[in-house]
C-alpha cells in the first residue's frame, strides 16, 4: 500500500457489561500495537430492530435482552482515554441532542484524559435516536454549522462571546479560556451541505464505503473536491483528515461466511445501510426495498416495525445487493480489497465488521484477532504477526 493510514477498532458500550469493560478493551488494543485508535459511538437506540434480537437470529440474545441499552460513548472514551496512553481516542456526537457550550466542555475533558490524540465525530443526526425523544432530525445539519462556528469563538477568545445562530444564540457567554488540549472536529456522513461545513469549519471528514461511496474512485473524486474546497477556502488540505468506516465481514472459512451473509441481521444492515441513499442501488440494477428516497438516518424507526415487516425487508435481501454491500474475506483479503480506497485518499479508517453480532460466544477472541490481523495488515502489510 503506498499510503500510510491510521486505523481505528470499534467499541460497543454496552450496559450489560460494567462501563470499565471500556478501558480494559482499550488497554488491550494498546497493547497490540495494531491499532492507532479506539473509536466508540453516541447512541440512543440501535441500529437493529428488536424483533431480530433473539437467539435463533444472534447467540449474543442469549446474553442480553435488547441491543439498544447504551452507556452515554462520551463517557466510556474518558475511562478508555484514562487507561491508556498511546491510544488515540474517538467516539461520534449528535449535533441535534447537544448545546455548543456543553459540548465543548465533553470534548475538553475528553483531550485532557490522555497524552494521546482525541477526535470528535459530529454527525447530523438520525430520526431513530430523534422523533422519539422529542428532537427535529431535520434540523441537524444547521445545528451543526452553529456548533462548529461557537465552539471555535468559544476557543479563539478570553472575552465574552455573542453569536446569532439557527439554533442557539449566545449573548455575553463565557467558559473560561484555559484550555489544555484541544481536540479534533470532524464531521461524519455525507452531502454537499455537510461537507461545505467540513471544509469551512472541521478538522476532517469522515464516512462510510461502500453505502456512500461505492467504489475507489467515487471516494477519491470527493476526496479532490474536498482538497479543493478547502484550498479555495484557504486551508491547507494536508493539515485535514479525510476517512471512512469501511462495512466488512472478516471470516476464515467457508462455513463462517456461510454463517455471516445469510445472516437476517447481515441482510437487515445490507438492506438499511448498503447504500444510504437507497435509490442509488438503481443505477447499478439492484431491485429497491425501500421507496428510492429512502435514507435511514431520515426514515428508519427500527423499533416502530413489526416484526413480520422486519421479515419482509430481511427476505427480500437479494445475494447480489450483500455481495456489492459488504468488503468480504480474510483479514488479509479484506485489506487487499480496501488498499485501493486509502490509495485514493484516506488517513483514517475504523472497519465496522458484522461478525461481533452474529458469532458464538466462545469464537468472539477470534472475532477480534481477525479484526487486529486486519489493522496490522492495513498499517503495515509486514506487520501481520500480533499479540492478542
Amino acid at each position: 500500500m503506498s499510503r500510510s493510514v491510521e486505523v481505528g477498532v470499534n467499541y460497543w458500550p454496552s450496559r450489560y457489561l460494567p462501563p470499565q469493560a471500556g478501558a480494559e478493551f482499550a488497554s488491550q488494543l494498546e497493547a497490540t500495537g495494531a491499532v492507532d485508535w479506539f473509536q466508540t459511538w453516541d447512541q440512543l437506540v440501535s441500529f437493529l430492530p428488536q424483533a431480530l434480537w433473539r437467539p435463533d437470529v444472534t447467540p449474543m440474545a442469549r446474553l442480553s435482552a435488547d441491543c439498544d441499552s447504551y452507556y452515554n460513548a462520551a463517557m466510556v472514551a474518558v475511562l478508555a482515554a484514562s487507561a491508556t496512553t498511546r491510544l488515540n481516542i474517538t467516539t461520534t456526537l449528535d449535533a441535534v441532542r447537544n448545546g455548543p457550550a456543553e459540548l465543548l466542555q465533553q470534548m475538553l475533558t475528553l483531550a485532557s484524559a490522555t497524552p494521546a490524540e482525541v477526535a470528535l465525530q459530529f454527525a447530523a443526526g438520525e430520526l431513530k435516536q430523534c422523533k422519539p425523544f422529542g428532537w427535529k432530525r431535520s434540523q441537524g445539519l444547521a445545528r451543526m454549522e452553529d456548533i462548529f462556528v461557537i465552539v471555535r469563538k468559544l476557543l479563539a477568545t478570553d472575552g465574552l462571546v455573542n453569536h446569532e445562530g439557527k439554533h442557539w444564540t449566545y449573548d455575553g457567554a463565557w467558559i473560561g479560556s484555559h484550555f489544555p488540549k484541544v481536540p479534533k472536529l470532524w464531521a461524519l456522513g455525507g452531502g454537499p451541505q455537510l461537507i461545505d461545513i467540513a471544509t469551512s469549519h472541521a478538522d476532517g471528514f469522515v464516512s462510510m464505503v461502500p453505502s456512500a461511496f461505492s467504489s475507489p474512485d467515487q471516494w477519491g473524486a470527493q476526496v479532490a473536491e474536498i482538497r479543493a474546497q478547502l484550498e479555495r477556502k484557504g486551508r491547507d488540505p494536508r493539515a485535514f483528515t479525510c476517512g471512512f468506516w469501511p462495512f466488512v465481514l472478516l471470516y476464515r472459512d467457508d462455513d463462517q461466511r456461510e454463517r455471516l451473509v445469510n445472516n437476517p441481521i447481515t441482510k437487515w444492515m445490507t438492506a438499511a445501510f448498503g447504500r444510504l441513499h437507497h435509490g442509488a442501488w438503481k443505477a447499478e440494477g439492484v431491485d429497491l426495498i425501500f421507496p428510492e428516497d429512502w435514507h435511514y438516518a431520515l426514515r428508519m424507526l427500527p423499533h416502530q416495525m413489526s416484526r413480520a415487516e422486519v421479515d419482509d425487508v430481511v427476505a427480500r435481501v437479494s445475494p447480489e445487493m450483500i455481495e456489492k454491500s459488504w468488503l468480504m474475506g480474510t483479514p488479509e483479503e479484506v485489506a487487499a480489497q480496501l488498499r485501493p480506497w486509502v490509495d485514493a485518499g484516506a488517513n483514517y479508517i475504523a472497519p465496522s465488521d458484522l461478525a461481533p453480532s452474529i458469532m458464538e460466544p466462545e469464537e468472539q477472541p477470534e472475532v477480534l484477532a481477525a479484526m487486529l490481523e486486519l489493522c496490522a495488515e492495513l498499517r503495515s502489510p509486514s506487520d501481520a504477526a500480533i499479540s492478542t
